[in-house]
């Protein structure tokens, strides 16, 4: 797993591709130990300049 907040994935993508589709989902979950925690998945579609 990669831990990354918003402005740091989008700092990822900034000098080398053109964003398409960017959606941030919030939801409460499981970790793989079972522990509960309040997950922000981010899911990225980007096209190389």
């Amino acid at each position: 797993m990669v831990f990354l907040t918003k402005d740091k994935v989008l700092a990822l993508f900034k000098d080398s591709f053109e964003i398409i589709h960017f959606n941030e989902l919030e939801k409460d979950g499981k970790t793989g130990l079972g522990k509960m925690k309040h997950w922000h998945i981010y899911n990225v579609i980007a096209q190389k300049k």
